[in-house]
């Protein structure tokens, strides 16, 4: 038999949420933050995925021979993109500042209407990359 090892790798968003992992589009399990989780499928071609509610993964296909095993690890978009966040958002206190201090700009809100539509992206179109699944 082959082996598919899936590792999660952690993320403060959904630190406390389980992900669903697909293979050949049918659910074969759970996965919780830090665990890996190994699947015993036959040899040939399988397509792999997660998901979490509505968003999820790409479909990422592999082929394996009898003895073979492959090894992924799952993660969410901010394990990666927390720290340009973190600097998105103390750039635009540090313009709101200014712009308070110098023409007295009182609209804060609109500043963060980039962040919203981030979110927004990930809810809709791009909800197939809200996880990334990767072979190691």
């Amino acid at each position: 038999m082959a082996v598919i090892k899936i590792q999660r790798g952690s993320g403060f968003a959904d630190k406390v949420r389980n992900y669903k992992v697909f293979i050949n589009s049918e659910e074969v399990g759970i996965i919780s933050e830090g665990e890996i989780k190994e699947y015993n499928v036959s040899p040939g071609t399988h397509t792999v995925s997660t998901k979490i509610d509505w968003a999820g993964s790409k479909d990422v296909i592999v082929n394996l021979k009898e003895t073979d095993v492959v090894n992924f690890k799952v993660e969410n978009y901010t394990a990666k993109h927390w720290l340009i966040s973190v600097y998105f958002i103390a750039f635009i206190t540090l313009v709101h500042i200014v712009l308070y201090i110098t023409i007295d700009f009182q609209y804060t809100s609109l500043l963060f209407i980039p962040i919203l539509a981030i979110m927004g992206y990930y809810l809709t179109i791009g909800r197939n990359k809200y996880l990334t699944l990767k072979e190691l």
